[in-house]
């Protein structure tokens, strides 16, 4: 089997990792390795367009309407007489 090392990791992600395995009762590197797994086998899951997008927004911009409000005055249509 081969070894795998992975450096700088955060700590709050190696906290996470380690609650993860302690509740999965499993040692650190198993659940590791089950997290890696997984995450190699499970398809990511579709998302439609308009739901992308409507997650790029912050939350204060949501809405059911989008409304862009423009600061910048328009000049008049051009008159050909």
């Amino acid at each position: 089997m081969a070894d795998l090392l992975v450096r700088d990791i955060s700590p709050e992600l190696e906290r996470r990792i380690k609650e993860r395995a302690s509740q999965n009762k499993r040692s650190l590197s198993a659940e590791a390795k089950d997290l890696l797994r997984r995450g190699l086998i499970e398809p990511e899951p579709q998302q439609k367009m308009g739901t992308f997008l409507y997650g790029l927004l912050d939350e204060r911009y949501r809405g059911d309407d989008l409304v862009f409000e423009r600061n910048d005055l328009v000049s008049p249509p051009p008159n050909f007489e």
